[in-house]
This record gives C-alpha cells, sequence and structure tokens, in this order.
C-alpha cells in the first residue's frame, strides 16, 4: 500500500519533460509530495491530475540569480530525495576539433558543473540519515564502457559530472546516500524513438532503486535496474 503523500517527499530538478517528468509522475502515483522545477512557463499539462500532490517551481540552473531565488524560496524544505536531472545532448556531430567554445561550454555547465554546484547548495534540504542525492548521468559517461566512439563530446560531459560528482562526495562533511544513476537507453527526444525502453519504465525503476538504497550512506553508479556501472 503506498504511503501516504505527508509521509515522503521528493524534489525533482528539471521535470518538464522526458525523464524529469517520468520522476515526477512515478513518486506522485506512490503517493509521494513531489517538488518539480521547470525553466519556464507552462507546466506540464500530464502533472495536472496530480495538482494536490505537485509543486511547480521555476529554476534554470545555469542562471545563478534563478538559482539563489529558488534556494530562497525552498528555505527550510527537507526532502526524502533531491534527484538533479539536468542534461542536454550538446551541438549534433561535434568533435573537439569542431566545437566552438560556447558550445562546449554550455554543454559543460548544464551537465557537468550546474548540476554538482546546485547539489551543493541542496544538501541542507537533504533529510539527514536516510536521505538521497541523486544525479541523473549515464552510461556514456563510463569511461570503462562508453568507448567513446558515439557522441564524443556528450560522454566526456557525462564523465566530468561523475568525476566531479566522486570529488564532492569526498569533500562532503554530512552523511547521507548519493547515487549517479544511468536510465538506461530511453525513448525521449534525446534518446530517439528506437531506444530499448520507454519513460515509465526507466522512472519506475529508478525510483525501486532510490527507494531500496535509502540509508546506505554510499556513493554508487547504477542503472535503472539497481546493477553497478563501472566509472
Amino acid at each position: 500500500m503506498a504511503k501516504s503523500h505527508l509521509d515522503k517527499s521528493a524534489l525533482i530538478i528539471g521535470a518538464s519533460r522526458g525523464l524529469g517528468l517520468g520522476l515526477v509522475e512515478e513518486f506522485a502515483v506512490r503517493g509521494w509530495h513531489v517538488t518539480a522545477t521547470i525553466r519556464h512557463e507552462p507546466a506540464p499539462v500530464a502533472l495536472q491530475k496530480f495538482s494536490e500532490q505537485v509543486a511547480m517551481e521555476i529554476l534554470d540552473i545555469n542562471d545563478l540569480n534563478s538559482v539563489t531565488a529558488f534556494l530562497s524560496r525552498t528555505a527550510g524544505q527537507i526532502f526524502d530525495v533531491v534527484f538533479i536531472n539536468a542534461g542536454i545532448s550538446g551541438p549534433e556531430g561535434k568533435t573537439a576539433e569542431t566545437v566552438t567554445p560556447d558550445e562546449m561550454t554550455h554543454l559543460f555547465m548544464t551537465n557537468a558543473i550546474s548540476p554538482v554546484r546546485l547539489g551543493a547548495k541542496l544538501l541542507g534540504n537533504v533529510k539527514p540519515g536516510n536521505g538521497i542525492l541523486a544525479f541523473m548521468t549515464s552510461v556514456l559517461g563510463s569511461v570503462t564502457l562508453s568507448g567513446g566512439a558515439y557522441a564524443p563530446l556528450y560522454c566526456a560531459s557525462k564523465s566530468a559530472l561523475n568525476q566531479l560528482t566522486r570529488s564532492f562526495v569526498a569533500s562532503m562533511k554530512e552523511s547521507i546516500t548519493v547515487l549517479s544513476m544511468h536510465p538506461g537507453w530511453v525513448k525521449t527526444d534525446m534518446g530517439g524513438a528506437g531506444a530499448d525502453i520507454d519513460v515509465a519504465t526507466s522512472a519506475k525503476g529508478m525510483v525501486d532503486v532510490l527507494e531500496a538504497k535509502a540509508g546506505s550512506g554510499k556513493h554508487e553508479y547504477l542503472d535503472y535496474r539497481g546493477k553497478t556501472i563501472p566509472w
């Protein structure tokens, strides 16, 4: 039986569509209260049926003024899960030889720097003990597995996210669980129609993993089934 939405709460950063929206829906179905961020109005129509459980916030993680305002509005709120779902595919077809400085900066800020910076600022909002801070990464960020032939700049940005997250965790004084999560190859705008699984399957798997890992106190790199991925 699902618990009352008053018992558990999640903050999903980047919930306007795709995996972020899927996570909000999955948590809401399970009876959680969810705070979901979008970069601009309007809010997703799909969330209207969860209006009593889902609170919407405006946030652009690359905009420091937006981040400061958001942190002020959420000061004192405690969440069982804070999931930072931010990512762009980057300039299509570009390589280290052809990418522009502005394109590379935007890619790495969005996929690596801003998520970890925001995670550090949200530590005080994560429930002590059983709380989880999660980052949406990708198996393509694994130096061991990715091979680097496909979307090399995107792979590099997710590898950077993984490394920055590891360094961040190593410097943390708080004792919370941190998960770097690979959602699988998902049918989204980024993943494409030929991907292996749909958003609902990925979101359900990730929330299952989050619930199972609560209180572990570890930093793990896992896929949506709970399988460990090599760094």
